[in-house]
C-alpha cells in the first residue's frame, strides 16, 4: 500500500492484481446451482465436441468344436499372428482381405475378414479389431470358428473355407400384421432376389454388395441388404445367397426384420433404413419422413447448447467488468492513490504491464484501468 507522502513508494501488489484476486473470489462465492449449471453446460458441449466412438454391435459366433488346439501350442501362435494381420490390414482402406499363416499341414491357418460394403476405414478397422480379440475370447482352442458383427465378420479355419455351413439366423420380435403378409412376403422376395443377382454379377469383384429398398405402404418401406464375400466365384455366391434366401421362410417367416449370416454371406432385411449406400431399386418410393432428418435433430440440440455457452461466457464477462469498476470507483475513497492524486509510475514495481511513459501519462487508476480494458477486457470467443 502506498503512504500519503510526496515520495512514491515501491508497488506491493498492481490493480490488475488485485482486479483478477477479486474476481476469482467473487466467481467462487457464485451459488452452486449456478456453478452445477455451468459444469452441466459445459459437459454437454464438449461430449458434442468430442462425441465418443461407438463400439462395434456384435451379432453372432460360431465355434467348431470338432478340433482343438493346446495353449501354447504352433498352432496358437499362428493364430496370433493371423488375427493380427487382419486387424492390421482393415485399417487400408479395404472391405476383404485374406491371408495364410504356416507352413507345416497341422499347424496352417487361414484367415479373412469381411466388412460390410458402405463402411469407412476407421470403422471397418474397428470393427475387425474387436472381433479379431473377442473371437479368441469366445472360441478360446477351437482350430476353427467364426464371429459377426453389425458392421464385419472374421473367420479362421485350419481346414477349407465352408461358404454355407455353419449358418446363423437372428429376428426381429415384431411380426407384419396378417393382412398384410402376402403382399410383404411377396415383396420381400422381388427385393432379395434382385439384390443377389446384383451383388453376385458386381463389377467390382472386390466389393460384391448390393442394397435396395421397395415401398410397403403409404408410409412403411422395406429395406434390404446382401453381401458375399469377394473370393466366391458367380456360382458360388448366388449359391450362397439362394442358401440364405430359403432359409428365410423357415427362420422368419412375418418378422419386420431379420438377418441370415453364413461364411460365405449374408443378408438382411428391415422396415427401417439401416445401411448408407445410395443405391436402389427403380423406380423407388423413399419412406414419407414425418419427422426430421438426424442432421436437423443435431442441429436442434447443438444450437441452444452453443448459444446458452455463449450466453454463460458473456455473463461472466459482464461480471467480472462490472466488479471491477466498481472495485476501482472504491478506489478513490480509499488511502491506497497517492496524495498527488497520481498514479505511481517511476520507481513502482508493478509487473511491468505497462511502459513507464503510458504509466506516467495515465492521470488516474481510472484511466490505467480504461486502458486495461482497452488492451485486455474484450471478451474473444473462440
Amino acid at each position: 500500500m502506498l503512504q500519503k507522502s510526496g515520495k512514491l513508494q515501491k508497488c506491493t501488489s498492481n490493480p490488475l492484481q488485485i482486479f483478477f484476486q477479486t474476481s476469482i473470489t467473487k466467481i467462487k462465492m457464485l451459488p452452486s446451482n449456478y456453478l452445477v449449471i455451468s459444469y452441466v453446460f459445459l459437459s454437454l458441449f464438449s461430449f458434442l465436441l468430442f462425441p465418443t466412438k461407438a463400439a462395434p454391435i456384435y451379432s453372432s459366433h460360431f465355434c467348431t468344436n470338432s478340433t482343438k488346439y493346446q495353449p501354447n501350442s504352433t498352432f496358437q501362435t499362428n493364430l496370433n499372428l493371423l488375427l493380427s494381420s487382419l486387424s492390421s490390414n482393415a485399417t487400408k482402406g479395404i472391405h476383404f482381405y485374406k491371408t495364410e499363416i504356416g507352413n507345416d499341414a497341422p499347424n496352417t491357418i487361414k484367415g479373412l475378414f469381411l466388412c460390410r460394403g458402405d463402411t469407412l476405414a476407421a470403422t471397418c478397422g474397428d470393427c475387425v479389431t474387436v472381433a479379431a480379440r473377442e473371437i479368441k475370447h469366445r472360441c478360446p482352442i477351437q482350430e476353427e470358428a467364426i464371429i459377426w458383427y453389425d458392421m464385419c465378420m472374421v473367420r479362421y479355419t485350419n481346414q477349407y473355407f465352408n461358404n454355407i455351413v455353419p449358418g446363423v439366423d437372428i429376428s426381429d420380435t415384431k411380426s407384419v400384421a396378417h393382412a398384410d403378409l402376402d403382399r410383404f412376403n411377396e415383396l420381400l422376395a422381388g427385393l432379395l432376389n434382385s439384390l443377389a443377382r446384383e451383388a453376385a454379377n458386381s463389377v467390382n469383384d472386390d466389393d460384391k454388395f448390393a442394397t435396395g429398398e421397395v415401398n410397403f405402404t403409404s408410409s412403411v418401406t422395406l429395406y434390404g441388404l446382401l453381401q458375399c464375400t469377394p473370393e466366391l466365384s458367380l456360382f458360388d455366391c448366388n449359391m450362397c445367397f439362394r442358401s440364405a434366401i430359403a432359409y428365410v421362410p423357415n427362420c422368419c417367416d412375418g418378422k419386420q426384420g431379420a438377418r441370415v449370416l453364413l461364411p460365405g454371406c449374408n443378408i438382411r432385411y428391415e422396415v427401417y433404413p439401416f445401411y448408407n449406400s445410395t443405391k436402389t431399386l427403380t423406380p423407388v418410393v423413399k419412406l414419407r419422413s414425418s419427422g426430421r432428418s438426424r442432421f436437423d435433430v443435431i442441429l436442434a440440440f447443438v444450437i441452444p447448447i452453443v448459444a446458452a455457452m455463449v450466453l454463460f461466457t458473456f455473463g461472466i464477462c459482464t461480471v467480472m467488468r462490472k466488479q471491477a469498476r466498481n472495485m476501482i470507483e472504491s478506489w478513490n475513497k480509499t488511502d491506497i492513490i497517492a496524495s498527488d492524486g497520481l498514479v505511481p509510475s517511476v520507481g513502482c514495481d508493478c509487473g511491468g504491464l505497462f511502459p513507464p511513459e503510458i504509466a506516467v501519462a495515465a492521470r488516474s487508476k481510472m484511466e490505467l484501468f480504461n486502458l486495461y480494458l482497452k488492451t485486455f477486457g474484450t471478451c474473444h470467443f473462440i
